[in-house]
């Protein structure tokens, strides 16, 4: 990856933490005292040792422990802290993310998501920003610490020995070279990953839901090889990540050992007065040197930290590039969704001029097409698969950007808050599916409707007819993907659940494609004359439905070719 670019990566995902901004600098103050601390406790080892071998002054060794035991308790105390503030934070960015990926699919999966894979959406939604929070909870707060925390205990080092000061600054050097090198070699390796299981989590996603169609024409070998093809290179280059890893931390240890070896052996020519120097003319005490060790011990522990956050870095820029490629995924540049009008009213007016969607690649697949829709019109809309029908419908439902105008009571569909706008709105779709786990969730579930008009829907769509074979009756379970009822009886309720929630536009894309003939000519006569005084919209392929229609309109290419308005043709 080139260098531009992780600079790039690493300032979009500090722009995304600007929101949480105060819960990081809380998380850095606790860990400048953490290592206050850390320090203190370490001069109380180290006095203890010097009292308790050389000065033999076992009568003051006992404050010591009090003050030792407190240390501990604290440091315990402010680590539970520190990483409950750091996971708070870590979580609260992941969300956000997690948020605009899922608004970014929303806008575009309609028009796009034939060109990824819902296994690969998915991975980007759980997998890549679950290692995005590892930047958030570990890499950003102990870096700086990471940092910080070196220096002050350098000029801790540096009151004592400038020579001891001087070998650490030396060996670091080394140590921070090593780690950048190691570094940018990660960072690639991290991406080209993320990639394998992207497409890996895809491929084995969608295999799953076509299990039955793998079977059916026996190419469950075939499909089983393409995914072991793509485990064995995950397997590759996780082995490749690892032994960088274990690299690193090899070598972070061999300079701390080095560093170690280097300051002993600096204190035993000391004690050994062959030479005296670093010590601003002062002797040598127990006390010095065993404590400069330990703090070397401490300051070389957080070069490992560093090290091992490398790593995260790495492995969060090459999930942040994914995320962000997918971001960056604009259906198109004239769409803005600012859904802040609030819409009560109950009659509906809508008027289209000039209406035109687009693809995300810029063909347009309705339009430019202009109609209007008064209050309590039965509009059928005919035309061959494919010319536009179901489009125009997810327009009408605010999931596809559009240009011209499609204003409903004056005011233009992108303006309206949307969920005031489903409010009036009931949809049947083709592939629907049912939320609650019994039948009677699905159909009384909302508690200010007549159950009297519920009972009279259950009626009309004939639901009660099924109900019989069911011992539970309306609390029968339904199971999960609804494997207990058959699809005819799933549209049903699907039916119902339109016809039972208060609308004023009813929205019904093939309605009765999975219903036998002669269940079907009765809900669809009943629906119209329970809905006589409702705005309908219907897409069908069966002509004798549309004779319930005042308004017939043809479709072909995207754009309205015929329309027939009270038995006559208008083109």
């Amino acid at each position: 990856m080139k260098k531009f670019q992780e600079k790039k990566l690493i300032k979009w995902l500090n722009k995304q933490s600007s929101f949480a901004s105060k819960l990081l600098k809380l998380s850095f103050l606790l860990n400048i005292l953490n290592i206050s601390i850390i320090i203190f406790q370490n001069w109380i080892l180290a006095i203890q040792v010097q009292y308790l071998f050389f000065e033999v002054k076992i009568n003051k060794l006992f404050y010591y422990y009090i003050m030792l035991v407190l240390c501990f308790i604290c440091k315990a105390l402010l680590n539970l802290i520190i990483n409950r503030v750091n996971y708070n934070y870590s979580q609260l960015i992941k969300i956000a993310i997690r948020n605009k990926i899922l608004d970014k699919f929303e806008q575009i999966y309609l028009i796009n998501i034939k060109k990824k894979t819902l296994g690969s959406i998915l991975s980007l939604i759980i997998d890549q920003t679950e290692n995005i929070q590892d930047f958030y909870n570990k890499y950003i707060p102990q870096l700086l610490v990471s940092i910080i925390s070196p220096i002050i205990i350098l000029i801790t080092i540096l009151t004592i020995s400038w020579l001891a000061s001087l070998l650490l600054i030396i060996i670091s050097i080394f140590t921070i070279c090593f780690i950048i090198l190691i570094g940018s070699q990660t960072a690639q390796k991290n991406k080209k990953n993320f990639k394998i299981l992207s497409i890996l989590n895809g491929l084995f996603l969608d295999r799953l839901l076509g299990i039955e169609t793998i079977r059916l024409f026996d190419m469950s070998k075939i499909e089983i090889n393409k995914i072991a093809i793509f485990i064995e290179k995950f397997r590759k280059k996780s082995m490749e990540i690892l032994k960088i890893a274990f690299l690193t931390s090899a070598v972070l240890e061999f300079f701390s050992s080095i560093a170690l070896a280097s300051i002993a052996i600096y204190f035993s020519f000391s004690y050994l007065n062959i030479f005296k120097l670093g010590f601003y003319g002062k002797s040598i005490t127990i006390f010095n040197s065993f404590f400069i060790l330990i703090l070397t011990s401490e300051y070389f522990q957080y070069f490992i930290n560093l090290g091992l956050l490398y790593h995260i870095k790495s492995k969060s820029i090459g999930a942040a590039d994914l995320i962000l490629q997918f971001l960056k995924n604009n259906p198109t540049k004239s769409f803005t969704k600012t859904n802040n009008l609030p819409f009560n009213e109950n009659n509906i007016f809508i008027q289209a001029r000039k209406l035109i969607v687009k693809s995300i690649e810029g063909n347009i697949l309705i339009g430019p097409i202009s109609f209007k829709i008064s209050q309590g019109e039965h509009i059928g809309i005919i035309g061959s698969s494919g010319c536009g029908k179901t489009t125009l419908f997810n327009v009408f439902l605010g999931f596809l950007p559009y240009n011209g105008s499609l204003k409903i009571n004056n005011i233009e569909l992108k303006n309206i808050n949307l969920n005031d706008w489903y409010k009036k709105i009931s949809w049947v779709g083709q592939n629907a599916s049912l939320p609650g786990k019994t039948i009677r969730k699905n159909l009384f579930f909302d508690k200010n409707i007549d159950i009297n008009k519920i009972q009279n829907i259950i009626k009309i769509t004939k639901i009660k007819n099924f109900l019989k074979n069911f011992p539970d009756g309306l609390d029968t379970i339904i199971g999960e993907q609804n494997i207990r009822l058959s699809v005819g009886q799933i549209q049903r309720i699907i039916i119902a659940r339109a016809l039972i929630k208060n609308h004023n536009l009813l929205l019904l894309d093939e309605p009765t494609a999975n219903i036998d003939m002669n269940s079907e000519r009765d809900i669809i006569n009943s629906l119209y004359n329970y809905q006589y005084m409702k705005t309908i919209l219907i897409i069908t392929h069966k002509l004798y439905q549309v004779k319930f229609c005042n308004q017939v309109w043809e479709m072909d290419n995207g754009k309205i070719v015929k329309k027939i308005i009270n038995n006559k043709i208008i083109k």
